[in-house]
């Protein structure tokens, strides 16, 4: 997501290391070093996927692997459970950190909303536990495993889900707290956790579906119970906490428009990846899977703007701040179209060359590369809408995306039937493509028009116009000259020596990138 654009003063108590320049003009309080602590740890999520994904794949098959991917998908559908309330917990936890003698309310407020959670939690694992048997028979399509594996894995799934679905309430209000830094570093270390401890269990113990699934569940376990020790930690009060109906009152009507939101999301989100888990052979789903998680990418590296950018739109809304709330949003804005457009062109235009370097896996190659070049077109399109997004929940208004989310599910929809129908996983990915290219052309300017009339126009040419152009041009120059001049001999080498080459041109044609070296490696 986009950055932020205000930062925090410097705090007089950070540790000064007069020794190490660079460190020293780090305040680990700042805005700036939350954004990066964020991308720290989501960098780590990816490139765990990125890294132990293949190995997965050879430990128990590429089949095995697509339960990996049902259980994404299940996961994804459930989460519409989540009822709003991470995201309204964040806002309010937020508005009640600015105020001292709010503690105690704020205290209550999380310990009402993990009840609900761990409640919904519980209920929903044991229902997941209890249809393993007719999801194996009547919805997973395999052509090898065997239908008691399969039941199995979906059994252990359920147990996983309800370790994992708390989770994101504690994350929701670490976000509200601007305790970043921490709960950035508590994440990444259980994506390592997870995926070294997988590889052992499944090289040491057995390589099935089965022990893949139960050292996810007692990794989750112990994440979820981290995550929650610390929300304790950061909001403790002299009084005991207790059940608050008040306090839940406070983020019924939010939380009611965040569900709304969520309930029509998952239409769009998620409707694609169950119709693909049901019409397709299960090895197709990992396909599916492989190309959805690269495409991802682009969202793990920005989204760390938004555990900073909106606690302060919420803050600014709150305090009625207007002009730095704009400031805010084009700055934020511009900083994601930078990020995202030389990582999304560069899975565009090298969809094969990346996937070979990665898997060594010819077949996997010629089906997944199609499905990720949508998927990365798409997932560009739907993070230039990120930042509209939370500026619209820090006003309090659902009903934007609600409506907007509605119209697009009655036309696309029937779509993805026909679609996946017809063209297999491939056209579950134009689905999401169309969404999303929807919300460009239409969303977009309407956006403009209801909540920052008159500011199109800047963001079209301050916001997007440089890094669109210089990023496409720059990598589609690399792929012409990879293709008339290095297709014989094309590694990784030259592969790495040609973006290298992109992204040094990319630096110096990018007023921030050029402004943030400077002040990084040469200011003294």
């Amino acid at each position: 997501m986009r950055k932020h654009s205000l930062t925090y003063p410097l705090n007089k108590h950070v540790l000064q290391l007069p020794k190490v320049p660079l460190l020293s003009r780090l305040n680990f309080q700042s805005s700036s070093a939350r954004v990066i602590a964020n991308l720290f740890s989501r960098a780590v999520v990816a490139l765990a996927g990125i890294v132990f994904v293949p190995i997965y794949i050879r430990l128990i098959g590429v089949e095995s692997y697509g339960l990996v991917a049902f259980y994404g998908t299940l996961s994804g559908a459930l989460i519409v459970l989540d009822l709003g309330l991470s995201t309204a917990i964040s806002r309010q936890v937020a508005i009640l950190n600015a105020q001292p003698d709010k503690k105690h309310d704020l205290r209550n407020l999380v310990f009402s909303v993990e009840i609900i959670y761990w409640a919904i939690a519980l209920v929903v694992g044991l229902v997941v536990f209890f249809l393993a048997n007719p999801i194996a028979v009547y919805w997973v399509k395999a052509k090898d495993l065997p239908v008691p594996v399969i039941e199995k894995a979906v059994r252990i799934m359920g147990l996983v889900f309800a370790l994992q679905f708390p989770a994101s309430i504690y994350n929701g209000v670490m976000i509200g707290l601007e305790k970043q830094i921490p709960n950035a570093l508590a994440t990444a270390l259980s994506a390592l956790v997870k995926a070294f401890g997988a590889v052992t269990v499944l090289l040491l113990i057995r390589p099935t579906i089965e022990w893949y699934f139960i050292w996810q569940a007692i990794s989750v376990g112990l994440f979820t119970l981290f995550l929650r020790y610390l929300t304790k930690r950061y909001t403790a009060s002299d009084q005991k906490a207790v059940f608050s109906k008040t306090q839940l009152q406070t983020v019924r009507n939010f939380a009611a428009g965040m569900m709304g939101i969520s309930l029509i999301t998952f239409f769009l989100g998620q409707a694609d990846k169950i119709v693909v888990s049901k019409l397709v052979l299960l090895e197709f789903v990992g396909y599916y899977n492989l190309a959805f998680m690269l495409a991802s990418m682009l969202t793990q590296i920005i989204s760390p703007l938004q555990s900073v950018v909106f606690p302060r739109f919420a803050t600014l809304v709150a305090t009625n701040q207007q002009e730095a709330l704009i400031r805010l949003y084009h700055k934020s804005c511009r900083w994601v179209a930078i990020v995202i457009f030389p990582v999304g062109f560069t899975l565009v235009f090298f969809a094969k060359e990346i996937l070979f370097f990665w898997t060594k896996n010819p077949t996997l190659v010629e089906h997944t590369a199609p499905i990720l070049q949508t998927f990365t077109v798409g997932t560009m399109c739907n993070c230039i809408m990120w930042m509209p997004y939370f500026f619209m929940l820090a006003k309090g208004n659902t009903r934007f995306t609600i409506y907007q989310n509605i119209i697009a599910s009655v036309i696309l929809v029937p779509l993805l039937f026909w679609w996946t129908g017809k063209y297999g996983a491939f056209g579950a990915s134009l689905v999401w493509l169309c969404v999303n290219a929807g919300y460009i052309v239409f969303s977009l300017p309407l956006f403009h028009r209801l909540f920052m009339k008159g500011e199109l126009f800047n963001w079209l040419k301050d916001d997007a116009a440089l890094p669109l152009l210089s990023s496409g041009i720059l990598l589609l120059g690399a792929k012409l000259l990879q293709t008339f001049f290095l297709t014989q001999s094309f590694n990784i080498f030259y592969f790495g020596a040609l973006l290298s080459l992109a992204g040094v041109l990319y630096l110096f044609l990018i007023p921030e990138l050029r402004k943030f070296c400077t002040a990084l490696f040469l200011k003294k």
